[in-house]
């Protein structure tokens, strides 16, 4: 039977692995103990399949020890994989060994301060197949100290070649320089993802993912990167761009019709942005970035689906910076079916105002869904606050970010407590199902849930899911109206709950962080 070909995971099978690598042992010899090669009929394409079942390169190679059949087995594999952390030195001799095998569909190294790359990037960049993956993690000693070391650790660079065959490029180098090809075309490219860099000659980073360099990408994602002041990407074809905190960025155009998904997220820090984005299918849109309309231009968008931004202050100071460009942000779009917020609070609240109030319009929308860091204070304020904003809600979710363990809950004279704005005068006709994660079950979470049944009689379902810490109690139930699906979760597994910080999915070696 041939065996499922490929598991890109690293260390973490190599349990598995060992148990593998012993029944192979134990096939080869027969369980007698006789020194019968079992394998020696057994056609390559089936090896293959076991040896891709192993987690790296250098464990597939190991198996040349079992049999006179295994040897050289491992270098005709269509894959080549150094998990972290690999001893970078090992890539050059195996991509040696494998020159007379087929060409790659997936290399992937995960190490620590590679400074041979650049003759490894140009040959893998010959040898991918059409369709082909390179994953590239390289940790710096300066990365490892710190983000700011790192960006002063720079002792070489790299130079990106022209992947003409590749699918997906993921490149994390550990703050080193990057050096962009000025020419080349990446026909076959379809996401790339640029993290931890210095761009050299940044300037080039928006000609080489526009269309005629980039005829056939649909993902791309810059993050943590300097070098790059300006950025204009004019795709035909880009449907989902993530820029996360580019160091220095002063303009941004993005022209791509196709573009469904954008992230912009603390490129501009302190800076009044200066950006245009024309995108007419744009559905998804993070941003959590200094706004003025009068210098960010959305054209024609008028199909977005759901607005993100986090880190919106309940209590704080009227100067602080970004507090009128998230205003401007909500108030900019009129509809939008779902609205996405992260609202954090302040541990001590004596030295600060309550903000909420300076939010006086919300887009109209279907489903509001809060992200709350209320380090122990009560979110019935500012929840019922933003509520009486969007009276055609029709769904609310609420996730409690708190650790019971750290964030006690506040005192019954906590400036918290002492909002006013708890009793309300309007009513929520349509809010038909509530959702409340990580419930902590103090007295005003109680008092909210309560007060959620006074504002809306259309309520038909609750979904409460306790802390792990949380106590179960029955006065819960008893707080629903009559004809009400109240479901009461336990979080037994302790599942840690957290907002999204990507518009992608994880990759090899998130786990490496």
């Amino acid at each position: 039977m041939l065996l499922p070909v490929g598991n890109h995971g690293g260390d973490g099978d190599g349990d598995w692995a060992v148990q593998l690598a012993a029944e192979i042992e134990e096939l080869s010899l027969g369980s007698t103990g006789g020194r019968v090669d079992r394998f020696s009929a057994l056609p390559d394409d089936i090896l293959h399949s076991i040896l891709l079942h192993l987690p790296s390169t250098p464990a597939a190679a190991r198996t040349s020890v079992l049999s006179r059949r295994w040897r050289g087995i491992w270098a005709q594999l269509p894959e080549i994989r150094f998990p972290f952390p690999s001893n970078p030195a090992s890539v050059v001799p195996a991509l040696a060994a494998s020159a007379s095998g087929p060409a790659l569909r997936l290399f992937h190294v995960a190490c620590r301060d590679d400074a041979g790359a650049n003759a490894w990037l140009r040959t893998v960049a010959s040898r991918l197949i059409a369709g082909g993956e390179l994953y590239f993690y390289n940790r710096t000693p300066g990365e490892e100290k710190g983000q700011a070391e790192a960006l002063s650790w720079q002792c070489r660079t790299f130079e990106l070649p022209c992947f003409d065959t590749a699918a997906k490029v993921w490149l994390r180098l550990g703050f080193v320089d990057l050096e962009l090809p000025p020419t080349g075309v990446f026909a076959r490219l379809t996401e790339l993802r640029l993290e931890h860099v210095n761009l050299e000659c940044g300037f080039q980073l928006g000609d080489m993912v526009s269309s005629p360099r980039c005829p056939a990408l649909r993902e791309l994602c810059i993050a943590r990167a300097r070098g790059v002041v300006s950025l204009c990407i004019i795709s035909q074809t880009l449907e989902r761009l993530e820029l996360d905190i580019l160091h220095g960025l002063g303009e941004l155009t993005v022209v791509a019709p196709m573009l469904r998904a954008l992230n912009v997220h603390a490129c501009f820090a302190w800076r009044k942005p200066v950006a245009a984005i024309y995108a007419s299918r744009l559905e998804v849109l993070w941003w959590s970035d200094a706004f003025d309309p009068s210098f960010v231009l959305f054209g024609d968008v008028e199909n977005l689906q759901q607005l993100t931004t986090f880190d919106i202050h309940v209590y704080g100071r009227f100067d602080y910076a970004l507090l009128q460009d998230y205003v401007m942000l909500l108030q900019h779009f009129p509809t939008v079916s779902c609205l996405d917020l992260k609202l954090n609070y302040q541990r001590d609240l004596s030295q600060y105002e309550y903000l909420m109030g300076i939010i006086t319009r919300l887009p109209k929308i279907k489903i509001l869904s809060l992200w709350l860091h209320t380090k122990g204070h009560a979110i019935g304020p500012s929840v019922f606050h933003l509520l009486s904003k969007c009276p055609g809600i029709r769904e609310l979710k609420l996730t409690l970010l708190d650790n019971l363990e750290v964030d006690t809950p506040c005192t019954s004279v906590c400036a918290c407590c002492q909002q006013q704005n708890w009793s309300t005068s309007y009513t929520l006709d349509v809010l038909e199902e509530v959702e409340i994660r990580n419930f902590r079950g103090l007295e005003h979470d109680f008092a909210l849930v309560d007060m959620l049944f006074g504002v809306s009689t259309a309520i038909k379902k609750m979904t409460i899911t306790l802390h792990h810490l949380a106590s179960p109690s029955e006065e819960l139930r008893s707080l629903a109206n009559p004809g009400t699906c109240f479901e009461i979760n336990y979080n037994t597994s302790k599942v840690s709950y957290a907002p999204p910080s990507s518009l992608f999915p994880s990759t090899p070696d998130d786990c490496c962080e």
